[in-house]
């Protein structure tokens, strides 16, 4: 009895280990193939020392030219005239200069129209900036922030650079990034201070200045000369949502002048700008405020234990409403908020609401973030402020290749997602929607409110203050 027990015992080790190790070569397996398909490495810019820079430029091209072989947003067509163009690069007699080289190949990753296939701005360091920041209004591009010989132009409308008209300038800044309309002009106000863009694309004359002019509120036209300045290593241009709080900033303009609302203070909405991960009240409300800047551990800010304390927190004392400020948030890695927001729905008391802010800087995972709350709460949900800034179908998910010389980074992309219609191709498709499953029909804003300079120079935000209207209206 005893041998027949401990042989029934073998078999089923036997049986099981197997089954483990079956299990374990089909994961690896999975794991693998994933890899394969999806981590594409770029080859090594193992080239020599180039001896001219005409050699150098087309080592440069002969590299983008693997990277963008890489990036499958590309359509048959926009492939091949993005080759055509490499290909007429190489076969120039002389090296353009760095900041016309650096603008075409731009073009060329953006002519993906994919958002997220595109080229760095600046290099890893020297790249000539502007000595201002600015921020994108309904009413137009605006000086937020500048060196102190430069604060009479701060608050003032940018009309024209090297007295090019400002929607002249527009024109060729937003060839310079691919996807929506929305988007690629939001991505104007961190292009237009970078004066290697303003001079490769022809906006700028000069390879080292550029001459601006504003019109302040009273309605004064306000002209001064900018000289570049070099980015060091390891700084950063960051949207221009970054500038509606007059707070320091982390990088090179930590130092500079700040342009205040004119009533002195912003609202609570848009202070505390480098907390990326925020639970807060909404002031004189029931209502609680979760603000993400990032879908991802930042500056040593992490979020997964943010979303954790966050979660027990509005468990503890369920709030009437909830508001998600997802605007500026650039994305990250959608896996770390799926749960957080499947549970929202729960963490409002019953019949609660939900109001997700969006703007043209909701991002990536921010856009999936958004797509989440709104498949998981349903009728509850309603997303107020701009359209995000991406379509639901795009690609992401790939890798980045810098060139030998350029020092400029390409980011080719090489998983699709769908959020409308699904996806079904298993070679394009992400594979990692099939255990973060969304559908939405849009994510289109139910209530459209613009951020405009007369509202914020007032001191009001709109959308947030739209938001609470709502859930007083709901609690009369």
């Amino acid at each position: 009895m005893e041998d027949k027990t401990r042989r029934r015992l073998r078999r089923f080790a036997w049986y099981f280990g197997g089954g483990l190790a079956v299990l374990a070569i089909l994961l690896g397996g999975f794991a693998a193939a994933f890899i394969l398909n999806f981590r594409l490495i770029p080859p090594k810019a193992d080239y020599p020392a180039p001896a001219s820079a005409l050699e150098a430029q087309r080592q440069d091209l002969d590299y983008f030219s693997k990277a963008m072989a890489l990036d499958r947003a590309f359509s048959p067509a926009a492939r091949a005239a993005g080759e055509a163009r490499i290909a007429a690069l190489k076969a120039l007699p002389e090296a353009l200069p760095r900041a016309k080289l650096q603008v075409a190949l731009m073009q060329v990753m953006a002519s993906a129209d994919n958002g997220h296939s595109r080229m760095r701005p600046i290099a890893e360091q020297g790249s000539l900036v502007l000595p201002l920041r600015v921020t994108r209004f309904a009413e137009g591009f605006y000086v937020m922030r500048a060196e102190a010989a430069h604060r009479g132009l701060l608050g003032g409308r940018v009309e024209s650079i090297d007295g090019m008209p400002i929607q002249a300038a527009l024109d060729r800044l937003e060839t310079l990034r691919g996807g929506v309309e929305r988007f690629r002009r939001e991505n104007a106000a961190v292009f237009m201070v970078v004066q290697d863009l303003l001079y490769g694309l022809g906006i700028a004359t000069d390879p080292r200045a550029s001459t601006w002019t504003v019109r302040l509120a009273d309605g004064q036209l306000v002209t001064e000369h900018l000289s570049a300045f070099p980015l060091r290593k390891g700084d950063d241009l960051v949207n221009g949502v970054r500038w509606l709080s007059p707070e320091p900033a982390k990088g090179v303009e930590r130092g500079w002048i700040a342009y205040r609302p004119r009533v002195g203070d912003v609202p609570e909405s848009w202070r505390d700008f480098d907390n990326y991960f925020r639970l807060s009240d909404a002031a004189g409300s029931c209502a609680k405020v979760v603000r993400l800047q990032h879908i991802i551990d930042t500056d040593g800010q992490k979020i997964a234990p943010f979303l954790a304390r966050a979660e027990t927190a509005l468990r503890a004392d369920p709030p009437c409403a909830l508001i998600l400020d997802l605007r500026g948030d650039s994305g990250g890695n959608y896996t770390n908020i799926w749960h957080f927001t499947h549970a929202l729905p729960d963490l409002v008391k019953p019949g609660g609401r939900i109001f997700v802010l969006t703007d043209p800087q909701t991002f990536s995972a921010a856009i999936t973030a958004t797509a989440f709350v709104k498949d998981a709460g349903g009728a509850r949900v309603t997303i107020i402020g701009e359209p995000v800034g991406d379509r639901m179908p795009f690609y992401s998910e790939g890798g980045k290749a810098c060139l030998p010389n350029l020092r400029v980074c390409v980011f080719y992309q090489t998983g699709k997602h769908d959020y409308v219609h699904g996806c079904h191709d298993w070679r394009e498709c992400y594979w990692v929607n099939l255990a973060y499953p969304v559908r939405v029909a849009s994510l289109e804003p139910d209530i459209f409110v613009p951020l405009t300079f007369e509202d914020w120079n007032a001191g009001r935000d709109a959308a947030y203050a739209r938001a609470l209207a709502l859930i007083g209206q709901a609690k009369s």
